[in-house]
């Protein structure tokens, strides 16, 4: 099941006291309706098919994020080195609320780029 979080554009510039004389670029900020969060990170294959774990962290590292529910990942493979290794399928062995394991369908050299959703 899907859930739809709104976001809405606001001019952060509106929220404080702008005299008429003075006039400012509008800021835009994107505001959404209900709690939010997102992971975006890296995991490195060296030569390996995986299983690469990675920890759920937040802004500071030694701070772990739970998840009530199980996220939405999104990754892909992708060719640091340019030499055409990243030409596997990667996919999601394992995942809980704390961690999440990647593996490869062949051993490749690189990194692999994913996105983490809540469906809190």
């Amino acid at each position: 099941m899907g859930k739809a979080f709104i976001f809405k554009r606001r001019d952060a510039n509106r929220y404080r006291k702008v005299y008429n004389y003075i006039r400012k670029k509008p800021v835009d900020e994107f505001v959404s309706d209900k709690p939010f969060t997102m992971i975006v990170g890296e995991v490195i294959f060296s030569n390996t098919a995986g299983p690469v774990t990675y920890t759920y962290t937040s802004a500071s590292p030694t701070t772990p994020v739970n998840f009530t529910k199980v996220p939405v990942i999104t990754a892909i493979a992708v060719d640091k080195n340019s030499n055409s290794s990243a030409n596997v399928n990667v996919f999601v062995t394992s995942i809980t609320t704390t961690a999440v394991q990647f593996s490869a369908s062949a051993p490749f050299t690189g990194t692999v780029n994913f996105q983490i959703i809540s469906q809190d």
